[in-house]
């Protein structure tokens, strides 16, 4: 079995519409009856990073496999797995410990740990930028008045070595993607009060502009097959000065960006707000089918969104379960029209238990849940492994 390239979820581009065009190239050969001679691609794996129970430190990797149903792990990786990224068969894992943040780098195919980054102030998403280099977006650090603006520092993927210069954005960054020599930073703000998209130029590292997006909260960002930037905000929170009380709250937004004229395109409100129970994962970009799937855990809806006309196709409802709550990340696998759903276990009163083992329930298009598998404890984050036999 060969292992193809693997793609981020949040980078999109390129490589999404080359993988849609080799499966498509390969169904046509089919029909001629020389599947034989043509690689099929498969999907081999489902990653899922368990965060784990942040006072414990014991995040790590699931890995489920689709056909036999079997489900491994990784070694303890000691730290909050917020998110993962699969570049070239390494799986960058983005950690969050007390004091600071790092990035392990672990190998597809066993497991292990190769390498790591150090001294990240504490990583939320990751872009790579050219084939030596990407970016990750950091929490912001606290002043006298509150969160403040905060970095993206710049780190060489093959070595782990940080640059020292970082770039200065918004407060409480998120998802950023890299798209034609520039990337792109969701500024989510504090509570989601951020409305803003940081412009970074990857030839000199520096900011170059922002563009206000009109909406709260932009948390997750894509690139679509016809090149717009799709983000998605989450809404915000306004409570009273001692925060007992709620006294605003905005719903999601999908807002599609023209990355040329760094005008917004179109705009879809959602009917609630956008967000994981974990605060980590909320959309998935599938590029064969070009259909966004944004959650809300507090609904528990599930949103698909058809980005090659802008339109939102479907809502669905995630099943009820006696033993799980919330939603804490989502993906499509395009190639098996399956829709994979991290819950986390149900605790005393109904809360969620973030030191037990949650579940990862798989649904068909229409929402009906078709099978499901047992993961570590506060999944945040799914991705696929994907091969050519």
């Amino acid at each position: 079995m060969e292992e193809i390239q693997m793609i981020d979820h949040a980078a999109g581009k390129a490589e999404i519409l080359a993988l849609a065009l080799l499966a498509l190239t390969m169904s046509g050969c089919d029909l001629f009856g020389d599947d034989d001679e043509e690689p099929v691609i498969t999907t081999q794996s489902v990653v899922v990073a368990n965060g784990g129970n942040f006072g414990d430190q014991n995040g790590y990797l699931s890995f489920y496999d689709p056909e036999s149903g079997a489900v491994d792990g990784s070694d303890d990786l000691g730290g909050f797995a917020h998110a993962v990224a699969i570049r070239q068969g390494e799986i960058f894992v983005l950690l969050n410990t007390f004091t600071t943040g790092r990035i392990s780098i672990v190998d597809a195919a066993t497991g292990s740990v190769l390498r790591q980054v150090q001294g990240l102030p504490g990583p939320r998403g990751i872009a790579f930028i050219d084939d030596a280099r990407a970016m990750v977006s950091n929490l912001s650090p606290f002043g006298e008045t509150g969160p403040q603006p905060a970095e993206v520092s710049v780190f060489n993927s093959l070595s782990g070595v940080v640059e020292e210069e970082s770039i200065q954005v918004g407060i409480y960054p998120e998802g950023l993607v890299e798209h034609g020599g520039r990337v792109f930073v969701a500024n989510s703000g504090n509570l989601g009060d951020g409305t803003t998209l940081t412009i970074i130029n990857v030839a000199t590292t520096e900011p170059a502009g922002a563009i206000d997006l009109g909406c709260d909260g932009p948390n997750e960002i894509f690139v679509d097959g016809e090149g717009e930037l799709v983000v998605v905000c989450e809404g915000k929170v306004v409570y009273n000065d001692d925060f007992t009380q709620i006294i605003e709250q905005t719903v999601g937004q999908i807002v599609v960006v023209n990355p040329s004229t760094e005008t917004v395109a179109s705009r879809t409100v959602l009917t609630t707000q956008a967000g994981s129970e974990n605060g980590s994962q909320s959309a998935y970009l599938d590029g064969i089918t070009g259909e966004l799937y944004v959650i809300d855990s507090s609904s528990g809806s599930i949103y698909r969104y058809n980005t090659v006309t802008n339109t939102m196709a479907a809502t669905l409802q995630a099943p009820d379960s006696v033993d799980l709550v919330g939603l804490a990340a989502v993906a499509y696998d395009g190639l098996t029209a399956k829709l994979y759903i991290a819950r986390l276990a149900r605790g005393a009163g109904g809360f969620p238990d973030f030191s037990a083992s949650g579940a990862v329930v798989v649904l068909d298009r229409s929402g009906n849940q078709i099978d499901r598998f047992t993961v570590g404890p506060a999944p945040s984050h799914i991705e696929f492994l994907r091969a050519a036999e």
